[in-house]
């Protein structure tokens, strides 16, 4: 039987970048014609969160999505230990492997910090990067009580296995805002993706770890806000309790001058909440990189 999950999943392919070493399952979805656009996703989700908005993009660029590791359709390493700075890594091989040049970077939330770490390296030819809701500024951000729980030693895996649909619904939910409430049936094929090919059931956990990283390496990701060449823009949604109107603040009190569109309506996923809307503001600041 078919479903949006399934249809996104048979339009794309597996590939093998070599990571650190190491050959990696990689998911990668590609679509559309045009210059590249690259769409980093979150936490707890995969590349499949941007299926709506994806869509519209594609009438106008090659559009470029794929899993991280550990994420949707992409290996889950056994006992893996999680890095952001793996997972730019692979971005890297990734990008290689397609053979694009410059690309757009859009990058929400955990595929933010990546993002942060492939502006600080300046290694990747980025032409601007569109950020959506994140822990751009770690003493701004607030996890949700199940991602602190999942972050005890000992307890976090355990109860990474125990997440039932339900309970793993209702944390999200918790993210979204009140007059755009997650769809309890899109819900279910991201748990399924969640789920897919992780027989210990604790890679969300593991993953996790990027909370305390990002912490530690907060001078190095931080700076790179004021510092990149690359023009940034900021699309926030402000009924978000994990990194909503405290990140904006910050972003405005660091730099008055940020492209930054505030969404009084919309919550911590903005591009699930709303994509007609938030697929139009990439747009428009995609005309502007490429001079339209």
């Amino acid at each position: 039987m078919s479903d949006q999950l399934t249809d996104w999943h048979r339009q794309g392919r597996v590939v093998h970048p070599a990571v650190r070493g190491v050959r990696r399952e990689v998911f990668v979805h590609v679509a559309g014609t045009g210059s590249p656009v690259v769409l980093l996703h979150g936490f707890p989700a995969s590349s499949f969160e941007w299926a709506p908005v994806s869509a519209a993009l594609e009438r106008r660029h090659t559009v470029v999505a794929f899993d991280f590791l550990g994420f949707g359709a992409s290996e889950k390493p056994r006992g893996h230990h999680y890095s952001v700075f793996e997972q730019a890594d692979l971005a890297q091989e990734v990008l290689a492997g397609l053979g694009l040049n410059t690309v757009t970077l859009v990058a929400y939330d955990y595929g933010a910090i990546v993002a942060t770490e492939l502006l600080a390296r300046a290694s990747l030819p980025v032409d601007r990067c569109v950020f959506l809701n994140a822990g751009l500024y770690a003493e701004q951000y607030r996890p949700t009580r199940t991602q602190r729980a999942m972050l005890w030693p000992g307890i976090g895996p355990v109860l990474a296995r125990t997440i039932s649909r339900s309970a793993f619904t209702r944390s999200w939910s918790e993210c979204f805002s009140p007059g755009h409430p997650l769809d309890p049936e899109l819900a279910g094929l991201h748990y399924r993706a969640l789920r897919a090919a992780d027989p210990r059931r604790d890679a969300p956990a593991r993953i996790l770890r990027y909370i305390p990283e990002r912490a530690g390496n907060r001078d190095r990701l931080e700076s790179v806000y004021a510092g990149t060449a690359v023009p940034l823009s900021f699309l926030w949604g402000m009924e978000d309790p994990i990194s909503g109107r405290r990140v904006a603040n910050e972003i405005r009190r660091r730099n008055p001058g940020a492209d930054l569109v505030e969404y009084p309506d919309l919550g911590h996923c903005p591009h699930i909440e709303a994509p007609a809307r938030i697929a139009g503001d990439i747009l428009a600041r995609t005309a502007i990189t490429a001079g339209d």
